[in-house]
């Protein structure tokens, strides 16, 4: 197919390329005539100004690209700024629960401890024995006074005698409770399961803890009961009165919990000798937990008692616990701090001071997931409610 015209016509900013092509096929049989020359044109326009359009609309849509970023950038900036005063958070914050330090209310060495650390334990559980041998003497002098008395204030002590006779049976009631649980507890295999017999010697324990309670408040009673005043009779008073304490110092050589809870720093060991009122561990209570949370000073302006908050702890991830806001602490954390920042003297620098948020945790966490005293948490408030 031979090539036999090209012709290039200028229009505007293009070239349009004519190409005329001519062929001639020569006739077969069995075909009509055919022209002998067939013309085809192939019109190919190349626009000169298409870079510097693309350049222009590709500037365009950089631009408008930036705009719509920046645009996002400021919405979230500011919508960020605004959720961060609506729900102020802090990660400086630290659970906390109510610590009873036990104290024996007498002195002496230690014979029994039947706890050890980190155990839990109820309210009037055994902790530990003092050895009672002179307080068992005390006892007994006690008692023989009171009997000297009672007799020679004749009919008038009957009431104490009957009294005093039943706050000793229970005394004693006591002590053979607390004996059995000595042997369960010797008998109970270290690492195991309470045993039924340990358990059920622990509730005989507290049924004579309470029986005995019943007496000496019987007890108590009948001293405070109106006599006439005659030396006999002061006598009875007297004794009476050394009697109630012998045998509560009796008693106290048995020291209890003193509240429900997880027992922490026991480092007692027979022989270990305490004095009456010097604690010698201590019990974390069971039962009410708060988060201190240290807040900025320029968070409080929406903070109020009684708002809603939400406690995230670092050593149970993914938990959430829910809880109030309790009360906001009148001086800063610096002011009762062990030296407390004196502004007056030097070069001052201001630093943003953050006060303790108390929360009440008001729900209650999973077993396997037991709150601990001083765990690190983050408290999110939110402050909607209770605003005007």
């Amino acid at each position: 197919m031979p090539l036999t015209r090209i012709q290039s016509k200028p229009r505007h900013h293009s070239a349009v390329l004519h190409l005329e092509l001519r062929a001639s096929r020569p006739p077969e049989a069995g075909y009509p005539p055919a022209a002998t020359e067939v013309e085809k044109v192939v019109n190919l326009e190349v626009s000169t100004d298409t870079p510097t359009r693309a350049k222009g609309r590709a500037k365009t849509y950089r631009w408008t690209a930036l705009i719509v970023l920046l645009l996002a950038t400021i919405g979230g900036v500011l919508a960020y700024w605004r959720y961060i005063e609506i729900y102020p958070s802090t990660d400086n914050s630290y659970t906390g629960a109510n610590v009873v330090r036990v104290a024996s209310q007498v002195s002496g060495p230690i014979i029994r401890v039947y706890v050890r650390d980190d155990d839990k334990v109820a309210t009037g559980d055994p902790l530990f024995d003092i050895d009672p041998t002179l307080y068992d003497a005390a006892l007994r002098n006690a008692r023989a006074q009171f009997d000297a008395a009672a007799d020679a204030a004749g009919t008038a002590a009957d009431d104490l005698k009957a009294a005093a006779t039943k706050l000793e049976e229970k005394r004693v009631a006591l002590e053979d409770a607390l004996a059995k649980y000595r042997e369960a507890k010797d008998a109970q295999k270290e690492g195991e399961a309470p045993a039924s017999e340990l358990t059920a010697a622990l509730t005989a324990w507290h049924d004579a803890v309470q029986a005995f309670e019943d007496a000496q408040a019987a007890f108590d009673t009948a001293q405070d009961a109106k006599l006439t005043v005659t030396t006999p009779t002061v006598q009875l008073r007297a004794a009476s009165a050394q009697l109630d304490k012998a045998t509560h110092d009796r008693v106290r050589t048995h020291v209890t919990a003193p509240a429900n809870g997880w027992l922490s720093n026991v480092t007692l060991r027979p022989g270990t000798v305490v004095q009456a009122g010097t604690p010698v561990f201590a019990v974390i209570e069971d039962g009410r937990w708060w988060v201190d949370a240290n807040f900025k000073e320029t968070d409080l302006a929406r903070i109020k008692p009684g708002q809603k908050a939400t406690v995230r702890l670092d050593m149970y991830p993914g938990t959430t616990l829910d809880g109030v806001v309790e009360s906001i602490s009148a001086g800063s954390g610096a002011t009762f701090s062990v030296l407390p920042p004196e502004n007056a003297t030097g070069n001052w620098v201001k630093v943003t001071q953050r006060f303790p948020v108390r929360i009440k945790i008001t729900s209650s966490p999973a077993p396997d997931n037991p709150l601990r005293m001083g765990a690190s948490a983050t408290v999110t408030i939110d402050t909607t409610e209770g605003q005007q």
